[in-house]
């Protein structure tokens, strides 16, 4: 992390805190909502509500940051997270709960974006690629500690401690940000030769919007995958003989290796081959799937989610890169806010396709339709213009 500019350690820990949060409660929060006496159809809903706001306001976030800057956004969104866990606390019934998650989903969207625009602000472009795997491997780190930490919080001091922890690391990444966080101003990056200079920039440069597309589709792919871990993976690995207590283990190995992968394959998209490297990670998704749910045990869906997460490490950073050298420097925030919805998106419908297709084909089914998925995305990269 030599390469990187100090100033934008907070940005990393803003991220993980707003991931870790939600990582932290994971544990406990099913059980949380049912004993409110939320059906499991309410349970659905107040869990994809947070993903589904955020399809509807990370554009206009990121919008928001271009014109009136990045960290005013940014501060306000890390001022939701310090008090929504505590709403949480104080929560009655399961309406309210609905009206949280809404409120986080808004937050959010006012963090992740913004911090990703406000990354690639702050770092020389030959060091993007480094700059946005650290920010992924912040995401995923959270998401491969925080259960863990939740569940030893919750044994020890019952069940608003992790959502008062959660609070207090919001408060001392908002304390951070504000002090710490220099906003620069916006680099003036050629980005086209044949690119005229217009009172409003361009959002994509020409010629680049189907690679675009192609990035936003391959950035779904780890959100298609994290709602097929939330919805499928405890019924699947119940399935193979693998007990309720190792099931940390395979959510570790996932995030674990997605967070190690791109911190690594960061520095290499910096060095080139971003093509090679997105639709090689693409392919390792459907290896993975075609290894998923084959074999008795532990090991094999092990292995199958280790693959996984090193694909995504490799592709996700690589995509990021691509698309911050084909926008607008003037225009980041909103297209990160566009970028970050497809992320969102395979949130949203990953969990929908897996119950659907699972109470079709059952398991083996539903695999099968993210392996088409997966192989569908790959077969797109192939179209993709080097940049």
């Amino acid at each position: 992390m030599a390469d990187l500019p100090k100033s934008i350690f907070p940005l990393y820990l803003s991220v993980f805190v707003s991931v870790l949060g939600f990582a932290v409660v994971a544990p406990i929060f099913p059980l949380y909502v049912l004993d409110m006496g939320a059906t499991h159809l309410m349970l659905g809903m107040i869990i994809s509500i947070y993903g589904a706001v955020q399809l509807l306001t990370q554009m206009p976030a990121g919008r928001l940051s271009d014109q009136r800057g990045r960290k005013p956004v940014l501060l306000i969104g890390l001022l939701t997270f310090t008090i929504m866990p505590l709403l949480y606390i104080y929560a009655s019934n399961a309406y309210q709960l609905l009206l949280i998650r809404i409120f986080g989903g808004i937050g959010a969207s006012m963090v992740w974006p913004v911090t990703m625009a406000l990354i690639v602000d702050c770092v020389d472009p030959s060091h993007r690629g480094l700059a946005m795997g650290w920010y992924n491997a912040s995401f995923y780190s959270a998401v491969a500690v925080g259960p863990v930490i939740g569940s030893l919080l919750y044994g020890s001091f019952g069940i608003n401690a992790p959502f008062i922890f959660w609070s207090l690391f919001a408060v001392a990444s908002l304390i951070m940000v504000t002090f710490v966080v220099r906003e620069p101003p916006v680099r003036g990056e050629v980005l086209s030769t044949n690119t005229p200079r217009t009172p409003k920039a361009r959002l994509i440069v020409d010629g680049s919007m189907i690679t675009f597309i192609i990035c936003c589709s391959v950035v779904m792919v780890p959100g298609i995958i994290g709602g097929f871990n939330m919805t499928l993976l405890p019924e699947l690995a119940l399935s193979v003989g693998v007990g309720v207590s190792q099931l940390g283990i395979l959510y570790m190995a996932y995030a674990g290796s997605n967070a190690l992968a791109n911190i690594y394959f960061g520095r290499v998209a910096d060095l080139g081959h971003r093509r090679l490297l997105i639709s090689g990670g693409s392919l390792g998704c459907v290896l993975g799937f075609l290894v998923l749910g084959h074999g008795q045990g532990i090991l094999p869906q092990l292995i199958a989610l280790t693959i996984l997460g090193l694909s995504s490490g490799i592709c996700t950073p690589a995509a990021t890169v691509v698309v911050s050298y084909i926008t607008s420097p003037e225009r980041r925030g909103e297209i990160f806010g566009i970028f970050n919805t497809s992320r969102m998106l395979g949130v949203v419908i990953g969990p929908i396709i897996a119950g659907l297709t699972a109470d079709l084909g059952g398991l083996a089914g539903a695999i099968t339709a993210f392996l088409a998925v997966s192989l569908l995305i790959s077969a797109m990269t192939l179209s993709l213009r080097e940049i």
